[in-house]
């Protein structure tokens, strides 16, 4: 059954994996469209506002003038170097006088002040990041040729690598990720005059809870997308108990077809040895013995028959009913051990009973007790690998209860095992006698009698050092 189980699961698993991988791929994909097609419905104000303030202006009010008051002494400087071929010299140069425009540009920026009277007055509250960058800079000698000295595809090592971002030099704020849709204004700027410059710059802005705005847009999706998970877990849950539940119903049943014999083996094996017994010559010539046997085969026989239905029931019954007499535990336990003992060699099953020193009288199902305490036999015999077999009964009375233990040198048992030991079919697939046959019902029929009797029983065991069940009955 295990191996089936775990095939299944394997494979649902797998499958749920896959199916898991394509949600979150639909999800991000999603997710993805929804966030380049973004678009913040309070930008074009602030377009108009800031364009505005900006008009014959570069970058931020006053950055022209800033501008071109550090480029104007070096025009005719770098035309000479660039139209004398040098092309380091021009490189460097011009890369100084960048690092001074840029880096006074951003010490000198307005743009936040004007920003926050841009907001104040057209009554905007959300909390928004900004930047604004710088993303190309050409310069226009007396020829009114365009050479390039700045553009943001470029890097520029004398040049704060801080201040350098792939959208450009980061004139002022602290927007990590801008787009297309975040985008206010994006200008590109040029005078047709000789030495004059052409310049590129953009303002972008974007609320800086961006990614809760598309989730919320994505509300609905996410929600059935969970949902659908959950219910497939839910269902693939079901599903897997159902099926293990069923499983576990026909392999019972197709077990207990197999292996009903071995139920039956203990009354059975009785009678034939105590049939076998009597027709040895030696013990037909002792009446004595013969109405022994005769005894057992009887007894074996009304157990068999009562064996029967009784076997049957328990697999659909959860509850017993006894019918309780008063009965001598030291005799009806030393009945019980000379029946179970018969079938085995004095060799191979060393079988001591130690009993009360006085009599114990109880009331007890005569029947539902022999078949409990022969399954406890059973057990401890079939889960013993030792060459010599150990069983010992006691039979001990304190002032507050009789118990009866029952001790074995067998393979033992873990904690996990015993946990489970007296669940109806359950049998230990780990143990080293996993191929002994049987239904996994004697120890569900042995709680079962201790529960319907109002007693109770404990269990002490640990691998490799036997087992001892004790039976405690209250007075």
């Amino acid at each position: 059954m295990r191996h089936p189980v775990k095939v299944y699961i394997t494979s649902s698993v797998i499958c749920f994996i896959v199916l898991a991988i394509v949600q979150v791929m639909l999800v991000y994909n999603t997710y993805d469209l929804l966030n380049r097609r973004f678009y913040y419905e309070k930008k074009g104000r602030i377009n108009e506002r800031y364009t505005k303030a900006i008009i014959n202006d570069h970058v931020f009010p006053g950055g022209k003038d800033i501008i071109e008051n550090l480029l104007s002494p070096h025009y005719h400087e770098l035309e000479k170097l660039y139209k004398a071929g040098d092309t380091t010299r021009f490189n460097q140069a011009s890369q100084q006088l960048l690092h001074t425009i840029f880096n006074t540009l951003i010490s000198k920026q307005n743009a936040d002040a004007l920003l926050r009277d841009i907001r104040i007055k057209e009554g905007i509250h959300d909390s928004l990041e900004y930047l604004l960058v710088v993303s190309r800079i050409d310069l226009q000698f007396a020829d009114l040729k365009y050479v390039n000295i700045y553009d943001k595809r470029k890097k520029y090592p004398l040049i704060d690598d801080q201040i350098q971002t792939p959208k450009g030099i980061r004139i002022f704020g602290d927007l990590s990720d801008p787009d297309e849709q975040s985008q206010i204004i994006g200008l590109f700027v040029s005078d047709p005059k000789p030495y004059t410059y052409a310049i590129s710059f953009s303002l972008y802005a974007d609320p800086h809870n961006r990614r809760q705005v598309v989730f919320k847009q994505m509300q609905g999706i996410l929600t059935m997308s969970l949902l659908s998970v959950l219910a497939i877990i839910i269902l693939f849950f079901i599903t897997l108990r159902n099926w293990i539940k069923q499983k576990h119903i026909a392999d019972v049943k197709t077990d207990f077809i197999n292996n009903i014999t071995h139920e039956f083996h203990t009354p059975l094996s009785a009678i034939m040895v105590a049939n076998k017994n009597i027709q040895n010559e030696r013990v037909l010539e002792n009446k004595t013995a013969i109405r022994s046997l005769s005894d057992i085969i009887e007894r074996q026989s009304q157990r068999l028959k009562l064996l029967i239905g009784q076997v049957l029931d328990i697999a659909t019954v959860d509850q017993l009913y006894v019918q309780k007499g008063p009965e001598d535990l030291n005799v009806l336990i030393s009945e019980i051990l000379t029946d179970f003992s018969i079938k085995f060699p004095s060799d191979n099953l060393q079988l001591s009973f130690i009993p009360a020193p006085s009599t114990i009288i109880v009331d007890t199902d005569s029947f539902h007790f022999t078949t409990l305490l022969l399954n406890l036999l059973d057990n401890a015999v079939k889960y013993n690998l030792q060459e010599v077999k150990h069983i010992q009964v006691a039979l001990v009375e304190t002032d507050a209860d009789i118990q009866i233990a029952i001790s074995d040198n067998g393979i033992g048992m873990d904690k996990e095992t015993i946990r489970y030991i007296f669940d109806k079919f359950y049998r230990n697939q780990k143990d080293l006698t996993q191929n002994a046959k049987g239904l996994g019902l004697g120890l569900h029929y042995v709680k079962q009698c201790i529960d319907a009797h109002q007693w109770t029983v404990k269990v002490e065991s640990e691998p490799g050092l036997g087992s001892t069940f004790v039976i405690i009955i209250p007075k």
